[in-house]
């Protein structure tokens, strides 16, 4: 009898199938400890500086007071951050912060679980791993402990950071609970995806997809002020009311949610062999066509799936925020959203609103293209770089075809948004340009990946999203006008909002954006082309 034979004859069958998961634990936070410093530190630290902030931006309750009642008649920021409940240094901090944290959180922790367990399925890692004492359960098991205590420190530092800025204890936890509740939620969403899926990109893609339909549900509850807020992760946040008298009865909401998809994904595990999906890829025909013989090709073959149902996502959510700005339209027409809209350039409310939405949206878009990018990295570590580069096609063309597909997906995405949105508000063509304006914004984010690959491979995946955080922690910061507008033109978000608010200037704008795209793309192949593949 083999030594793997006799442990599972003697151990419970429920423990041999978590067999190897505190070793998998400390592989995994081995492999990600910069990347996971990283991502605790930057959103630890976010509503600590919020504080100071609203502090300086906000110094005394009229200020605060007036702040808040402008807020309230802005159905924009009604759809994105929710009511302010309480117009205090802390209810304003939570206020900017609760929606903002679990959007970026969603996204940090759909990758991370999608990456320590469909990626290793896909690149063979976890066929390799299981060969030893290694239970069913147990990549999925260590991905989401490690998640777990991930969101579990971010939510003690940010308690520890609000109480040390003197703002009430029970407050701090409350935010910090929220914004890990809200994490581990998506968590367990991409745990699902990567059991559905049978590829990284096609998991990320549902993941996201998810996350933007919720996020728009919220956003239509919120102006509607309807029971749709009730339904979403991103009207949880908010409801649990931190430094507004905490209710911590929301907790249970996010419990029930996040246990019910884990739970899934551990029976779909289960239920499915090793490496592939439920959703299983046709086979196809023993000779490839003639259209698949490039590495452009290649890469369309296997991201195909997740930029399918990416688009798919993304022009549902598009039909449901069209449905908003239709339903809603007597709302919107309204003394103080017609002043606002004035000084954003005029127009119908309802695009104005649609701008607002669209101005988070885009971060998401940003999310997936970086992480399609950012699979050649994969592909270099898990050996489909060397089977592809050992024929007869260079290193520029292989990864020239990753970004090809990344860009498509990008401005599909968008465009399918865009469709939707018009279609549901009874105009079909009327704001797919304005959603296409913000593909070089989002490309631009996948150049410096580009360009971080090329020359420093271990470091362009923390380095690249470590910029896309400090850039949305600059936009959290121009809320308060902390931030002149040459420092918020560093934000390619804000320098696409800006011309598209104006209405002049866009095509410059565009042009700039796209060259420095261009450019970082050029500058990663010249590092790619002098270095030694991993």
């Amino acid at each position: 009898m083999t030594a793997a034979v006799a442990r599972h004859a003697i151990v419970p069958r429920r423990e041999a199938a978590f067999a190897g998961t505190r070793e998998l634990v400390r592989l995994i936070v081995r492999r990600d400890r910069v990347a996971l410093g990283l991502w605790v530190i930057l959103m630890a630290a976010l509503p600590t500086g919020l504080v100071s902030a609203v502090e300086q931006g906000y110094p005394t309750e009229a200020d605060r007071v007036a702040f808040a009642a402008g807020a309230a008649v802005n159905p924009a920021e009604l759809a994105t951050r929710g009511p302010v409940f309480a117009a205090t240094v802390g209810g304003l901090t939570a206020w900017t912060i609760a929606s903002s944290a679990v959007l970026l959180g969603g996204v940090v922790n759909i990758l991370l679980v999608v990456r320590h367990t469909r990626a290793e399925e896909q690149a063979g890692r976890r066929e390799l791993v299981g060969a030893g004492v290694l239970g069913r359960y147990a990549p999925l098991a260590a991905a989401l402990v490690v998640v777990t205590v991930g969101n579990l420190a971010i939510a003690a530092l940010v308690t520890a950071g609000l109480v040390a800025a003197g703002l009430p204890a029970a407050g701090g936890v409350a935010l910090g609970l929220a914004i890990a509740a809200g994490g581990l939620l998506f968590a367990a969403v991409g745990a699902v995806a990567a059991q559905v899926a049978e590829g990284t990109g096609a998991a990320n893609g549902i993941g996201f997809a998810v996350l933007g339909v919720l996020f728009a549900l919220a956003a239509a509850g919120e102006v509607s002020r309807s029971w749709l807020v009730w339904l979403s992760p991103f009207g949880w946040s908010r409801r649990v009311q931190a430094f507004a008298g905490e209710q911590w009865a929301v907790f249970g909401l996010f419990a029930l949610a996040t246990a019910v998809p884990v739970v899934a994904a551990f029976v779909l595990s289960a239920r499915r062999d090793v490496g592939a999906g439920l959703l299983a890829a046709r086979p196809g025909p023993a000779t490839a066509a003639r259209g698949l013989r490039s590495p452009i090709a290649l890469t369309w073959r296997l991201d195909r799936g997740g930029i399918l149902a990416w688009t798919a996502g993304l022009t549902l959510l598009g039909l449901l925020l069209g449905a908003a700005m239709a339903s809603i339209g007597d709302q919107l027409d309204t003394a103080a959203f017609r002043d606002l809209t004035g000084t954003l350039g005029g127009g119908d409310p309802a695009e104005v609103f649609f701008r607002f939405i669209l101005y988070v949206l885009a971060q998401v878009v940003t999310a997936f293209g970086l992480a399609t990018v950012l699979e050649m990295r994969g592909q270099e570590t898990g050996g489909l770089a060397d089977a592809v580069l050992a024929t007869p096609v260079r290193r520029a063309r292989w990864a020239i075809g990753q970004v090809a597909v990344a860009a498509t997906g990008v401005v599909v995405g968008l465009a399918g948004l865009g469709l939707g949105a018009g279609v549901g508000y009874g105009t079909p063509l009327a704001v797919m340009g304005t959603t296409l304006a913000y593909a070089p914004a989002c490309l631009l984010f996948a150049g410096l990946a580009v360009a971080l690959y090329g020359w420093a491979p271990r470091l362009a995946a923390p380095l690249t999203w470590t910029v896309f955080g400090l850039v949305l922690l600059l936009d959290l910061v121009g809320e308060f006008g902390l931030a002149d507008a040459s420092v918020l033109g560093l934000s390619p978000f804000v320098r696409t909002l800006g011309p598209l608010t104006v209405g002049s200037g866009l095509a410059g704008a565009l042009l700039v954006m796209s060259l420095i795209a261009v450019a970082l793309v050029a500058v990663g192949l010249a590092g790619l082309a002098r270095r030694d593949l991993d």
